[in-house]
């Protein structure tokens, strides 16, 4: 039978309830016996020294206590942790055992025990254990960090070691001993607390996690240094008894302290949150630099020899700085072009395509911006190009996504090869791209030249595909005014989705009468037809103010359709009217439910000579019966000819027969104002003016927008409003928006504007309240035709 496999080893049981209690309540007990034995110590002092038994044993059993907790806290981490508290609690387990040593030959033998002897063994241990213990303690520092640590190691231990030299080290070298043990003995006792100072400062400059009880730990290696030094200048003097001299009070609290650090929370759990380096331990690695400094400046100014160690050790501190400064300077260096780098790389990334390096829409947007002002400022042409790939969607599903990424680089690649250097293609995302193009003459060409570049197959994972585009171009040209980028970018889209309609794999240059095909206009016939018949529209009103008087002359009727809550958008509804030939039910529509309102507002208010201008398609004006519809309705209502204007859509086709002409005619002598509607000073609006007999011309809102900016613009209105004035035509600006453009207006003598500077499309009643608050729409400015600023 086949051996079974062999069982996966278990993992280490975590502590359970009981566990966890038993060490928390063994936590609880050695910090109040460390708290107890402190206070009774200091009471002891305080009153005049403790017998060399209390001192000995006192000392002995802080020192065990210290072992004891520091041993519960490695029984409790993990990691280094648990090796660092190991650590700790060895090196006070060590000196207590030096201390029983001593207390063993002082209170038992009665004797002074031996110099070198078991309780310097364990004395010295304490210092070893302690560097080892704090150097393996986290600290979540990097590799150029402990290269600076190590650096300022190095540099502290040369300061304090001078100084000891020149104190303390220097004069036990030169003493020498009873053998070259106790001679080496008696120089580590001074080297080892030199040690024991680096380590506190470099303890306290470095932590980044466990902070405090690191802070402790620090604190109670310093008390055992200051309570060394202490000790080894009372035995220099003969002043020093055991129980009598404060200075055992820097072992006790040394620790002490060294007992409550374990105990601080989060002193044996993982602290994965760093902390910034403070100030104060940034600078403290230069505070035994400076006192090695004050130091020598000491012995210059008493005139003490400065020795060979101590030259020694002042020429390797200076050779430390500046290697530490060097260090500091050439890491800002990298840290200098590495955030230099990332951020080119962010700003690339911000504005740039990542699969195909295109500059995406964001800047593709900002340089359409820009390429607009030069228009502005200076008339500079622009145009754009719209292009989306067709079977992109194909190659994705036939031969997955990555090949569908090649493809879009490939064509990005074609795309380049037919562009200048001074033209930018963007890719919107998706298998959308965007051409700008700056100063060219024939866009639709290029369009045609982006569109060829894809006529030979892709190569494509090992297949050849075949992908071609929809493009549409958006053109401004020299007179055109300077349209925004969302318009700008509307009409191309506009373009490029009739080419799919159409059947794609073309280009398609955008115009004023351009429509989408992408609504079904059957549906849309119907639903409008079903609508007309359950009088599911509404017409909403716009004013038309005379700008001489201000007051308010004409309201333009606009049809509004929203089924179900849901807005349609007047031009689509309408194109469906016109090709579901409901354009006649939609304008009896209005023309009834405009004559309704405008009887009614004859009875308010200044209504009396209160007009309203209804829209007419122009082939309706090619149909004999017309006027007598007009003159029915205006009829009905009991309303002179005067007080209707049909406005002719001079994007619509007016064709000029003997049947429009006696059409218009017949409604002339009805007393109907007949006005062209977005008139644009092109060919076929001058035919109209020469031909038929039009009161009215609406000047399109396209050449009103900043007049006041536009010197070309303004000379082209004055133009037009010069020539109505000959000719007897009034002239409305339509789509005023600010109070400068009325101004220039008035100032160039146009009779009357609309838009919504002065108000927007509003609903009947708020035409009720217009009239009922008579007053001035806008302050009467002397006329000056003749000149056109």
């Amino acid at each position: 039978m086949p051996e079974a496999p062999p069982a996966r080893p278990s993992p280490p049981a975590r502590p359970g309830p009981q566990a966890s209690q038993a060490t928390a309540r063994a936590r609880r007990v050695v910090g109040a016996l460390t708290g107890l034995l402190l206070l009774v110590a200091l009471g002891v002092y305080g009153m005049g020294g403790a017998n060399r038994a209390f001192a000995d044993l006192g000392m002995t059993t802080v020192a065990l206590l210290a072992a004891a907790s520091c041993a519960i806290a490695a029984g409790s981490a993990s990691g280094r942790l648990r090796v660092a508290w190991a650590g700790l609690s060895g090196a006070a387990l060590s000196w207590a055992l030096g201390a029983a040593f001593w207390t063993w030959y002082e209170l038992v033998l009665q004797t002074t025990g031996p110099f070198p002897g078991p309780s310097d063994v364990g004395y010295l241990g304490f210092p070893l254990g302690a560097v080892i213990a704090v150097a393996v303690f986290p600290s979540n520092v990097d590799r150029a960090d402990l290269r600076r640590q190590t650096l300022d190691g190095l540099t502290t231990a040369c300061a304090i070691g001078l100084i000891s030299w020149g104190t303390a080290l220097g004069a036990v070298v030169h003493a020498g001993g009873d053998s070259l043990l106790g001679t080496a003995v008696s120089v580590a006792y001074p080297a080892s607390d030199l040690a024991l100072l680096v380590v506190c400062v470099l303890v306290l400059s470095r932590s980044r996690t466990h902070r405090l009880p690191l802070a402790l730990i620090a604190t109670g290696l310093a008390l055992m240094v200051v309570a060394d030094s202490g000790y080894a200048y009372l035995v220099a003097t003969d002043s020093y008894t055991a129980g009598s001299n404060p200075i055992d009070l820097g072992w006790f609290f040394a620790f002490g302290v060294l007992a409550f650090a374990p105990l601080m929370r989060g002193a044996t759990m993982e602290d994965r949150e760093a902390k910034a380096p403070t100030v104060a331990g940034t600078l403290l690695p230069y505070l035994p630099l400076g006192s090695a400094v004050a130091f020598l400046g000491w012995q210059a100014a008493t005139n003490n020899p400065v020795s060979l160690v101590e030259t020694s050790l002042a020429l390797m501190m200076v050779v430390l700085v500046l290697l530490r400064q060097f260090l500091t300077v050439r890491d800002n260096q990298r840290l200098a072009r590495a955030l230099a780098v990332r951020e080119l790389q962010l700003h690339h990334r911000a504005f740039h395509d990542q699969l195909t390096g295109l500059p995406n829409r964001a800047l593709f947007v900002d340089r359409v911006q820009h390429a607009l002002a030069l228009h502005r400022r200076d008339r500079h042409p622009l145009a754009i190009c719209f292009l989306d790939l067709d079977g992109l969607k194909g190659v994705n599903d036939g031969l997955g996504h990555s090949a569908g990424d090649d493809l879009l680089r490939q064509a990005s690649g074609r795309f380049r090869g037919q562009l200048s250097d001074a033209d930018t293609l963007a890719r919107f995302g998706g298998d959308e791209f965007a051409v700008l193009l700056e100063n060219e003459p024939d866009p639709v060409a290029v369009g045609h030249a982006l569109l060829e570049s894809l006529r030979a197959p892709f190569t494509l994972a090992g297949h050849q595909a075949s992908v071609l585009a929809s493009i549409g171009v958006a053109r401004v040209d020299l007179l055109d005014p300077t349209p925004t980028v969302d318009e700008l970018l509307v009409r191309a889209d506009h373009a490029m989705y009739v080419v799919k309609r159409r059947g794609k794999a073309g280009v398609l240059l955008h115009t004023t009468g351009l429509q989408l095909e992408e609504v079904d206009d059957v549906l849309v016939g119907r639903a409008l037809a079903q609508a007309l018949t359950d009088k599911q529209l509404t017409v909403s009103f716009q004013p038309v103010i005379d700008l001489t008087s201000g007051g308010l002359d004409t309201l333009e009727a606009m049809a509004r359709w929203a089924p179900e809550g849901h807005p349609v958008a007047p031009e689509v509804f309408m194109r469906a009217a016109e090709s579901c030939h409901l354009i006649d039910s939609l304008f009896r529509f209005v023309l009834a439910e405009a004559l309704d309102h405008l009887e009614r507002w004859t009875t308010l208010p200044g209504g009396s000579a209160l007009r309203v201008a209804v829209k007419v398609a122009p082939g309706q004006l090619s149909c004999a019966d017309f006027p007598r519809l007009i003159q029915t309705e205006l009829g009905r209502h009991g309303l002179a000819g005067s007080r209707l204007v049909l406005e002719i859509r001079e994007s619509g086709t007016l064709v000029h027969t003997a049947t429009t002409h006696a059409v218009c005619h017949e409604l002339r002598d009805l007393g109907v104002w007949l006005s062209v509607d977005d008139f644009r000073s092109g060919m076929s609006s001058l035919a109209q003016l020469r031909d038929l007999p039009i009161n009215e011309i609406k000047v399109d809102r396209s050449f009103i927008s900043n007049l006041d900016r536009d010197e070309a613009r303004r000379r082209l209105v004055w133009g037009v409003i010069a020539f109505a004035e000959r000719v007897g035509v009034t002239v409305v600006a339509d789509g005023v928006e600010r109070e400068a453009e009325r101004d220039v207006l008035t100032h160039l003598g146009c009779h009357q504007a609309q838009g919504i500077l002065f108000c927007g499309p509003v609903p009947p009643e708020a035409v009720d309240a217009l009239l009922r608050s008579p007053g001035s729409w806008l302050p009467g400015i002397h006329r000056s035709p003749t000149s056109p600023t």
